[in-house]
């Protein structure tokens, strides 16, 4: 945990605002953008679609031939005839229907695959800032859940709306080519219809964009608990974190079921809707049947045909305008993760380091704040000689971490300058500048997977030598080998299966086989016993000779060796010197070392 100068609990710079960022509003052009890469299966989806229209709009014509023509005229032959080929289209449109929906569908995936990609990249590129202030499980809806509301939209939605509309162009010019009168009266509904979808779309729109932000706080809240769940029964919270769950899923429901009581309103009124322009035309075409002659039973019943036809297109289009607000409302919300900016950008310019590199560094007059306006370092001055081991101590919320995050760009400063060899950092390549450093975090996270290839992640084509000699060096190559599989033990996730101070020295051995030439140790041996303590730092002593390392510690004991030692207090260099110097001065590091003496002599 870190206190009031560590960047775990920083709010205010990155990150999603309320969940959302303003102004990152869906533009469907972006998502047909998708599309582009493939054109040519668009092209046979769209040509297969266009065929099953035209095999569709048949039937409905052959029927009223075959009532009028073989059974009003008695023709068998002309009856098996027509019936054969009714046959034939409706097998022809269900193959290529078929057809369709494996296209539609490989489509589909193909443009979620890319989506994703979209997404985990930009994450990737992402600030520090960013993850400081955005819950995980947030992040994590917005890439499986809002991403799988799109997916639906595409494969389904884009697949319905062609097939319907063409469908709709063809199916209105048969109807005034039967009959233009009948089909003036058949269309009377439609002003209604789109009255009634433009009322719908205004209101469910900002719905199920509430039903998108409390699903993403419903994940948030699921992963904070699984990761937790150790804390959760120790301290008894079991029906506690049961409650907070009801009352989002509650507060969710609750959203949900506005949507739903929108939609049992809107629903039934277009079928009732079209149901009245079957009634009318069932009602002037059979006074013009009756009273004229004008149409003939075959006529009457093909036209019924199609004008089912008719509306079926607008019931489909109105569910896919129901899966589009669902869809739309994702979409948001995934650009915005897409269009995040990251708060450290590498210069257009920016050069590699030139190498071998010395190890230098130098700070002038550093200052920098998590949130604007309340500044965490003020003005911090020093310099590191290649090879020297400088220690950072002070009280939890100094700002030591702080101080370190800034080298490797993990945060930008807000003015002042650090140097590497003589070169701003902001004017080196981020990819280069963090490949020569190495660090170990008070928390080390493990990956789940093997203890090997936890190692191998600080240089993927090490060998299992280079391993099994960096895991020696860490003094974790005794207790791997005690595992039941040893290097290949696959050690859960986060390490659960290993002691915090296993994880520790798998930590360390990682960053010893990235073999950087800058090395920052965040409470590196916090949480490894005495005996392991002194193994470490034996280890890292001998591997960083003419290295540059960073190391924080709140036990002094670590230090006493390193050849500068910075206290760091109220986000200022309180003091600087070697163990010696800074306890003959008899300031703040003396009393500090003074304090943790006599508790250790208690003991």
């Amino acid at each position: 945990m870190r206190g009031a100068g560590g960047p775990l609990f920083r709010a205010g710079r990155g990150g999603f605002e309320g969940d959302d960022i303003p102004g990152a509003k869906l533009q469907f052009g972006r998502l047909l953008n998708y599309l582009k890469s493939y054109k040519w299966q668009v092209v046979l989806s769209l040509t297969i679609s266009i065929l099953i229209t035209i095999l569709s709009l048949i039937p409905p014509r052959l029927i009223g031939i075959i009532i009028d023509q073989a059974v009003g005229k008695k023709q068998l032959h002309t009856l098996y005839v027509l019936v054969l080929s009714l046959l034939a289209i409706y097998l022809a449109s269900h193959i290529l229907g078929g057809l369709k929906t494996y296209l539609m569908g490989r489509l589909g995936q193909k443009v979620i695959y890319d989506m994703w990609q979209d997404v985990y990249s930009n994450l990737q590129r992402l600030s520090f800032n960013f993850y400081d202030n955005t819950q995980t499980g947030n992040i994590m809806s917005r890439i499986t859940n809002d991403v799988g509301a799109v997916e639906r939209v595409i494969v389904d939605g884009m697949d319905v709306t062609i097939i319907a509309s063409l469908t709709l162009v063809g199916i209105t010019f048969i109807l005034f080519w039967i009959n233009w009168q009948l089909a003036l009266i058949a269309i009377l509904p439609i002003p209604v219809l789109l009255l009634l979808v433009w009322f719908f779309t205004s209101r469910a729109h900002k719905i199920y964009q509430q039903v998108r932000r409390k699903m993403g706080e419903i994940s948030a809240l699921l992963q904070d608990s699984i990761s937790g769940i150790r804390e959760i029964k120790s301290f008894g919270r079991e029906d506690y974190e049961i409650e907070r769950l009801a009352e989002k899923s509650t507060d969710y429901m609750d959203t949900n079921l506005q949507a739903v009581k929108l939609w049992s309103i809107f629903s039934p009124a277009i079928i009732i809707t079209t149901s009245i322009g079957i009634i009318l035309v069932l009602l002037f075409g059979g006074k013009m049947a009756i009273t004229t002659g004008a149409l003939s039973a075959g006529q009457i019943v093909s036209f019924l045909f199609y004008l089912e036809l008719f509306y079926r297109p607008i019931h489909q289009l109105n569910m896919v305008n129901h899966m589009l607000q669902h869809a739309r409302a994702a979409s948001e919300r995934i650009f915005e993760v897409i269009d995040a900016v990251p708060e450290v950008k590498e210069a257009p310019n920016a050069i590699k380091i030139p190498s071998p590199i010395k190890g230098e560094v130098i700070f002038h007059n550093v200052k920098f704040s998590y949130k604007e306006g309340i500044e965490v370092l003020h003005g911090i001055n020093f310099e590191a000689q290649q090879g020297e081991i400088v220690a950072l101590v002070g009280p939890t919320g100094a700002g030591k971490t702080t101080i370190v995050s800034l080298i490797p760009r993990f945060y930008d400063m807000d003015s002042g300058r650090v140097l590497i060899d003589g070169i701003d950092v902001k004017k080196l390549k981020l990819k280069d500048l963090r490949d020569n450093i190495g660090i170990v975090m008070q928390e080390p996270f493990l990956f789940n997977g093997t203890v090997r290839e936890n190692i191998a992640y600080g240089r993927l084509n090490a060998t299992i030598d280079e391993i099994v000699e960096v895991a020696k060096l860490a003094n974790a190559h005794e207790f791997i080998m005690e595992l039941e599989d040893g290097y290949e033990h696959q050690i859960g996730e986060r390490g659960i299966r290993l002691s915090v101070g296993e994880k520790q020295r798998i930590a360390i051995a990682r960053a010893l086989l990235k073999n950087p030439p800058l090395l920052i140790l965040d409470e590196a041996t916090s949480s490894v016993d005495n005996r392991t303590e002194v193994l470490i730092q034996q280890a890292i002593e001998h591997l960083l000779r003419k290295r540059t390392s960073f190391v924080i510690a709140h036990r002094l004991s670590t230090v006493m060796n390193a050849n500068k030692i910075l206290v760091i207090q109220d986000g200022q260099i309180a003091e600087v010197g070697t163990h010696e110097e800074l306890l003959a001065k008899g300031g703040v590091y003396a009393n500090l070392y003074e304090i943790q003496r006599r508790k250790i002599d208690k003991f």
